[in-house]
């Protein structure tokens, strides 16, 4: 089961959130019919989507991470909520990207292009929160690194993975926040970097059959004590619904709605997040078109 887990250093000077989000992914991916290289763009953005909600405050406030560029994947986004909750789609879904020349790995930054980052916070106010930089390597997890501390100003460390198969099979997804408190000491600095620097990749240690938590204290926050302060399930969730989109109805004209019920069509509307479609023939037009 995809779980996110929130803990502390025992001496109150690091935070951590961490999440095994392979199944959330493989979901979105069949819904969407993803390419490889957006499986792994949008992937990326769904953990970091997932830990990043686990902070919010209320259950009601809602996250969203979208990324825009001039790359042919055009734009990706994830919408995520507190209770592990989260949806997202990808602008151009299908595009497929060669290797990289050198390093032959997926091509995120080449997919996205040159464009910006933005992090939107609903918090029940009556303007959300909104946060943006330019994207400076297209990778994610380094743009996000980059965004905690320009926006947020908290020293921090993002990793994203996402293991797919040459056939496009999700073998492996998930992620880690590590956040420093103000003041930290040099010497868990010193073994933070250490860690991170001897530490194998996120998705491969995965599929070898290390658990997040596991990970997280052995290898990620290796002789640094820690706590596991909250473990919670999470899933990709729709919440659309008809009535929802019935209400969205109300935005076409009369003329509009008119039509439709002159010439008895059914108004065909479909979900982006989960393609779920609805109907609406005669009778709910014309209830409709009264409630305008």
């Amino acid at each position: 089961m995809d779980r996110i887990i929130r803990g502390i250093s025992k001496d109150k000077n690091l935070r951590f959130i961490a999440v095994d989000a392979t199944e959330t992914v493989r979901r979105a991916v069949t819904i969407h019919q993803l390419s490889i290289t957006n499986s792994v763009l949008l992937g990326r953005l769904l953990s970091a989507g997932l830990m990043m909600a686990s902070d919010l405050k209320g259950e009601k406030n809602v996250l969203t991470l979208k990324v825009e560029g001039d790359g042919p994947s055009k734009k990706a986004l994830v919408t995520a909520r507190k209770n592990g909750f989260i949806k997202g789609l990808v602008g151009n879904p299908q595009v497929e990207l060669p290797l990289t020349e050198n390093t032959k790995k997926i091509n995120v930054a080449k997919a996205i292009g040159k464009g910006t980052l933005s992090v939107i916070k609903d918090l029940g106010l009556k303007r959300p929160y909104i946060g943006q930089i330019e994207l400076q390597f297209g990778t994610i997890a380094r743009d996000l690194t980059y965004y905690f501390a320009k926006s947020e100003q908290t020293p921090s460390s993002v990793g994203l993975g996402v293991l797919v198969m040459p056939d496009g099979k999700i073998k492996q997804a998930g992620g880690f926040i590590l956040q420093m408190m103000p003041d930290p000491s040099e010497e868990l600095i010193a073994k933070i970097e250490k860690n991170l620097y001897r530490f194998p990749n996120l998705t491969d240690m995965m599929d070898l059959g290390h658990h997040i938590e596991h990970l997280i204290e052995d290898f990620i926050l290796k002789d640094i004590a820690v706590e596991i302060k909250k473990t919670q399930s999470c899933e990709y969730h729709c919440d659309c619904s008809r009535e929802k989109f019935a209400e969205g109805l109300k935005l076409l004209s009369k003329q509009e709605l008119e039509d439709a019920i002159q010439k008895k069509e059914e108004i065909t509307v479909s979900c982006h997040f989960c393609k779920s479609e609805y109907k609406f023939g005669k009778s709910e037009l014309e209830r409709i078109l009264q409630q305008k």
